[in-house]
């Protein structure tokens, strides 16, 4: 009896041994969530290849675009380091992957079909959710890991995400977003002077 204890305290404490230990930085699903994200809005100015949002709307999407790069790198250089361990677990049920990517598809559709007023709405819009969700995941990405380093740059991308975010709402608040492009009239001839 005594040897079915101790053999069970054994078989007892290498269970536990070999349960998920907790690890020194957030859940991989936070960090593939943010990646999701990022690596598809270090792409966003190339819309500007085809549409025009004016220069104010093209200079934000493009400090979007030229942040979000940087926020992809440095992930997939902690995915190298083995700081992260996937950047591809989302952490997801199957309807909510499927409602995101429908909803990506959409969005993409309106702005590229949409022109003046509704291009610039539509794109400084989707800019400012998808701001604000990334935004969120590096907070939480702060409450979640033990890394000092990982710690201080998802408070930096924190703060970045944030301060993107104030200046597409004050793009909002300018004229030239909510009205439409006044269009130069057609030249006309003069009648002859008499």
């Amino acid at each position: 009896m005594a040897l079915f204890r101790i053999l069970s305290f054994l078989a007892l404490v290498a269970l536990v041994g070999c349960a998920p230990q907790p690890n020194n930085h957030a859940t991989d699903d936070a960090y593939g969530l943010l990646y999701s994200v990022t690596s598809q809005q270090q792409n966003v100015d190339k819309l500007l290849w085809i549409k025009d949002p004016g220069p104010d709307i093209t200079a934000w999407v493009e400090q979007i675009a030229k942040f979000n790069t940087e926020v992809t790198q440095q992930l997939d250089a902690w995915k190298k380091s083995g700081h992260i361990q996937s950047l591809k677990i989302l952490g997801l049920p199957k309807a909510e992957l499927e409602a995101r990517e429908r909803a990506t598809k959409r969005t993409t559709g309106e702005l590229l079909f949409s022109e003046d007023v509704s291009l610039r709405l539509s794109l400084v819009i989707a800019q400012l959710k998808a701001l604000g969700y990334c935004s969120d995941l590096c907070y939480a990405i702060q409450q979640e890991t033990t890394n000092a380093d990982i710690t201080a740059k998802a408070k930096d991308w924190e703060q970045r995400f944030k301060q993107l975010n104030a200046d597409g709402m004050k793009l909002l608040e300018t004229p030239a977003v909510t009205t439409p492009e006044t269009k130069s009239a057609p030249k006309t001839m003069s009648p002859p002077h008499k």
